[in-house]
């Protein structure tokens, strides 16, 4: 008799195992009680391979932070580029857009698997993802204070630098901090619940109105050979005046752009024909100094040769303001 009861004990403690291995866990449907939200960001992935569950599982807490990179306008110094024109302006913002997923994919590294369960009737794994919002907010606040500590530094370089062209770089550099600092705290709203971030230590608008001022005080000329009627300079020259800079005579200028140009037109199918336009050009200060030597080129096509021709140049122009930006930018990078 002692031994019928064990059997049968035996048989129902297997069956509830059963059962209960059945079951999905909580996480699986909804939110748990185990993984509060306040403390976690959580993601559940659903796929016949566990691999691929985990994958989507951390997909799942990337779309939380890659929903906000979308939703978020490019401000401060990507809006003070644009002005040299749309197709800088849409070149920029690639490169922001690249930097706001390097931000969240940093971020993400913080990001593990704490549970997989398996559905043994379909065979599917079920993987939870889960990131500490504790952990994920200090390391963001410790990267805010390094682009603070940043920032100020650039500023003060700034103030003392005798150079137009590289207390420009410096508030490009500020500028290009900040927006970088805008991202992160906008992660760290998402991450902590408190949603507390620290001021910056100097505003956005401040930094831009410096630039501004700087830019305008910039002389710069243009000497490129083989730019039919002028239109590569007339481009560049437009780009570099929504900024505030000045055309000048050679005994005035702080920056020369000098070199040549080129363009070569083929027809690849009917009607389109299409336009090369490529120029090899160096950015000298006033003192003779070669900031940098470059070749650089663009594509353009149109049902008219002559059209292509003249899209080709105007937005080789652009893109020469934005490569003298660039350097500009670079500048205050560089160690005194």
């Amino acid at each position: 008799m002692r031994y019928a009861t064990r059997m049968l004990v035996g048989l129902l403690l297997v069956l509830l195992v059963a059962c209960a291995g059945s079951r999905p866990p909580e996480w699986a449907m909804g939110p748990s009680v185990r993984y509060p939200s306040e403390v976690y960001l959580t993601g559940v992935g659903v796929a016949s391979e566990r691999a691929r569950a985990e994958d989507r599982a951390r997909a799942e807490i990337a779309k939380i932070l890659q929903v906000q990179i979308r939703s978020r306008d490019a401000s401060t110094e990507s809006q003070w580029l644009s002005r040299v024109g749309d197709m800088a302006s849409g070149e920029y913002r690639q490169s922001v857009q690249a930097d706001l997923i390097a931000t969240t994919d940093k971020l993400l590294e913080g990001v593990r698997i704490a549970e997989i369960w398996q559905d043994k009737k379909s065979g599917e794994y079920y993987a939870l993802a889960m990131l500490d919002r504790l952990r994920a907010a200090r390391a963001l606040r410790e990267e805010l204070d390094d682009i603070d500590q940043s920032v100020t530094g650039q500023v003060r370089l700034a103030e003392t630098e005798p150079s137009v062209l590289r207390r420009l770089g410096r508030y490009l550099q500020a500028l290009a901090a900040l927006e970088r600092r805008g991202d992160i705290a906008a992660d760290l709203r998402i991450v902590d619940p408190a949603g507390w971030v620290v001021e910056p230590p100097y505003r956005l608008a401040e930094i831009s109105d410096r630039a501004d001022r700087e830019a305008a005080s910039i002389r710069i000329g243009v000497e490129l050979t083989e730019d039919q009627q002028g239109i590569v300079e007339g481009a560049l020259i437009h780009a570099l005046a929504g900024l505030g800079m000045q055309l000048a005579p050679a005994a005035e200028r702080d920056l020369l752009v000098r070199g040549s140009v080129d363009v070569e037109s083929f027809a690849a199918s009917e009607p389109w024909q299409w336009a090369i336009a490529s120029a090899q050009v160096e950015f000298v200060t006033a003192d003779g100094t070669v900031l940098d030597a470059l070749r650089t080129s663009v594509k353009e096509g149109s049902q008219m040769a002559t059209r292509a021709d003249t899209l080709a140049r105007e937005h080789l122009g652009e893109r020469l303001a934005v490569l003298v930006l660039e350097r500009l930018g670079s500048l205050g990078a560089a160690k005194k």
